[in-house]
């Protein structure tokens, strides 16, 4: 049993498979991510640094492609670390041919991870204004409450060192295995602190789209 696999990449790979594709695609900040020739094995990889999984060195914001290029585009845990990720979607959107499927990830609760080049974090809301001009097909969180917290203690053991270091570490790892595995215990969630409004996903490590380009 390996306490520190990574839960949130686990939960990833489940939504990705779902959508696994022969057909023409792209990947956006591909970098260190071979593992996803296994669902979109007609790949292309770019990346603003050579690197594992990196087929073409470019910028999301100017793509050396011509329009209508791809059937599918995959932004996986990127859209963070990018400055402008309007501009960045119209790009992919401008590649991506018309019913054409983008697929992002993008992380919410869920702590800085590329110091300094991480900028930004998304709701599911917010997901839905910078695609309003989209066919949004799946938009969900990716973890519930429980691995929500599960994830952010996960990462504080990857991302801290501790007194004591690896007395701590196991325990950190340990808790997070557990809590990842507990029973639901709630009975309602909420989008505000006076309950009026019903939230189910108010609390996640990030959240899953899939959208159609019009």
């Amino acid at each position: 049993m390996n306490l520190s696999a990574k839960l949130s990449r686990k939960k990833l790979d489940e939504k990705i498979a779902k959508h696994a594709s022969d057909k023409k695609t792209l990947e956006v900040g591909a970098y260190g991510r071979q593992a996803y020739g296994t669902y979109f094995p007609n790949r292309v990889g770019i990346d603003i640094r050579e690197g594992p999984g990196v087929d073409i060195v470019a910028s999301v914001y100017e793509l050396p492609f011509e329009n209508e290029s791809f059937d599918l585009v995959l932004c996986m845990v990127v859209m963070e670390h990018l400055e402008d990720p309007k501009k960045a979607i119209a790009e992919m959107h401008r590649v991506l041919k018309k019913g054409g499927k983008i697929i992002v990830s993008v992380p919410f609760l869920f702590p800085i991870h590329d110091a300094p080049g991480d900028y930004w974090r998304f709701t599911k809301y917010g997901l839905r204004v910078l695609f309003k001009d989209w066919d949004i097909i799946e938009l969900e969180a990716e973890t519930d409450m429980n691995e929500a917290f599960a994830v952010l203690l996960q990462r504080v053991g990857y991302q801290t060192v501790f007194k004591a270091n690896s007395f701590f570490k196991v325990i950190i790892f340990g808790l997070a295995w557990l809590l990842a595995r507990m029973p639901k215990l709630w009975r309602k969630i909420y989008g505000d602190i006076g309950r009026t409004t019903e939230e189910s996903e108010a609390f996640a490590s990030s959240f899953f789209l899939a959208a159609l380009r019009r």
